[in-house]
C-alpha cells in the first residue's frame, strides 16, 4: 500500500512540475485579443477552499456580460475595461505596469508594477515597489506609490457552473499597499520631486489613509487569460469592497491565433467513457490523503469509485443533472469500491459529485 501511495504522489508531483505553470509563449497578453467577462456574487465563493477545489457551480453568475479588449499602443499593451485603461509592458520573462487611466485621471509609472513573470511555478514569488504621477480631473497632480507581492500561493482544480472541472489551475495572489497623494497643481514646482524606494517606505508607514488590495488569478492550463479574477479592497482591517469576475473558457476557445493553448486542450482532452486517476493535492496541515479512480461500463450502465486513503474515512457519491437533481448516492466507510448505476437515466450530462470527509470532487460525464 504505501508503494502505491508513494508512486501516485510521484505521479501528482511530476504532473505539477510539468503542467501547472504561466509560461510567456501560453500567458502573454497579445494585441487583438477580446475577453467576455461576468460578475459572479461572491457571497457563497470560499477563496481558500479545501485542499485547493474552487467551486462555480452554485455561483450566482451575472447574464450581463462586459467585454475586455487587448490593443498595440505605440509600443505597449492596452487593455480596456469597464472604461478603464492599463497599459503594460510584455517582454520575454515579465508583464509590467507601466500606466493607467480612466475619466478622471492619468498615470505614468517611472517606477513600473512586475505583474507577470514567466515562467511561474506554485511557490513561485514577485515583488517590488512602484510608483507613478500624473493629474487627477486637471485640476489637481497626483502620485500614487506602493508595495507589491505576487505569489503562486494555490493549485488545484475549478469546478466550472456546468460542472466541468478545469485542472491544472494555477492562483496566482497579489498583496497590494497603496498610498495617493493629490495636491492643486498651481502648487507644484516646475519640477516634481522624484520618490524613491526610500521615499516610498516611509511615507507608507505614516499613512493613514493607505488601503489593501488583494487580487486572486485563477489560470487554467490550455487558456491564455484568467477564467475566474477577485479582487478584495480594504483599509485599516475593514473592508471597502469585493468584486469577482468570471471570463468562461469557452470564450477563450475562440481567441485567434491561440494554436500553443488549442494544443494543450487537445492533449488535455479526455474521452468521457475512459478511466481517469485522480489525487488530492498534498496538505499542509497532515489531514488524510484520498486517491480515487472512477470507471465507465456502458455494457453495465454504471460508474465505479475505487479509492484509497492514508486513514480511515467516510466516502459518498452522487449522481446528479446539471441543475443538481440527484439521481443516485451510495456511501462506504470500510474503503470497498463504490458503484452507481446510471441505467433508465435519460440521455444527457451528468455529474459525479465525490465527498471524503469533508473534500469535495466533481466530474462531468455523458449518459448517450
Amino acid at each position: 500500500m504505501k508503494k502505491v501511495l508513494l508512486s501516485i504522489i510521484l505521479l501528482v508531483i511530476c504532473q505539477t512540475i510539468s503542467g501547472q505553470q504561466l509560461n510567456q509563449q501560453t500567458n502573454h497578453y497579445r494585441s487583438g485579443d477580446m475577453l467576455e467577462k461576468k460578475q459572479v456574487a461572491v457571497k457563497d465563493f470560499c477563496l481558500n477552499a479545501n485542499n485547493g477545489v474552487w467551486s462555480l457551480v452554485d455561483a450566482d453568475i451575472s447574464k450581463k456580460s462586459y467585454q475586455a479588449e487587448y490593443t498595440t499602443e505605440t509600443d505597449t499593451i492596452m487593455m480596456l475595461e469597464q472604461g478603464c485603461r492599463t497599459y503594460y509592458n510584455i517582454g520575454n520573462d515579465a508583464v509590467s505596469i507601466i500606466g493607467s487611466e480612466n475619466p478622471q485621471e492619468l498615470i505614468s509609472y517611472d517606477m513600473p508594477e512586475t505583474w507577470l513573470k514567466f515562467p511561474m511555478y506554485k511557490g513561485d514569488s514577485i515583488s517590488g515597489y512602484f510608483n507613478g504621477t500624473g493629474k487627477y480631473c486637471d485640476h489637481l497632480f497626483m502620485r500614487r506609490y506602493g508595495t507589491y507581492l505576487t505569489k503562486t500561493d494555490a493549485v488545484g482544480k475549478l469546478v466550472l457552473p456546468s460542472g466541468d472541472t478545469l485542472r491544472n489551475v494555477v492562483r496566482l495572489h497579489t498583496e497590494r499597499y497603496v498610498g495617493t497623494i493629490a495636491t492643486p497643481i498651481d502648487t507644484i514646482k516646475r519640477q516634481i520631486p522624484v520618490f524613491t524606494v526610500d521615499s516610498i517606505i516611509n511615507h507608507l508607514a505614516n499613512d493613514t489613509a493607505k488601503i489593501r488590495e488583494d487580487i486572486y488569478r485563477w489560470y487554467a492550463e490550455g487558456y491564455r487569460y484568467p477564467v475566474l479574477e477577485s479582487k478584495v479592497v480594504s483599509s485599516r482591517n475593514e473592508k471597502l469592497s469585493e468584486e469577482m469576475f468570471y471570463c468562461p473558457p469557452e470564450m477563450q476557445e475562440q481567441l485567434a491565433f491561440d494554436d500553443e493553448n488549442k494544443q494543450i486542450r487537445s492533449r488535455l482532452s479526455v474521452d468521457d467513457g475512459n478511466s481517469s486517476t485522480k489525487a488530492t493535492e498534498e496538505h499542509d496541515n497532515g489531514s488524510p490523503q484520498f486517491y480515487y479512480q472512477y470507471s465507465k461500463n456502458e455494457e453495465g450502465q454504471s460508474i465505479t469509485i475505487n479509492y484509497t486513503t492514508t486513514s480511515h474515512v467516510k466516502v459518498s457519491a452522487l449522481l446528479t443533472n446539471n441543475q443538481g437533481v440527484v439521481y443516485r448516492q451510495a456511501s462506504k466507510v470500510d474503503g470497498t469500491p463504490i458503484t452507481l448505476s446510471y441505467g433508465g437515466l435519460p440521455r444527457g450530462q451528468y455529474i459525479l459529485y465525490i465527498n471524503a470527509s469533508g473534500e469535495q470532487y466533481a466530474e462531468k460525464f455523458k449518459v448517450r
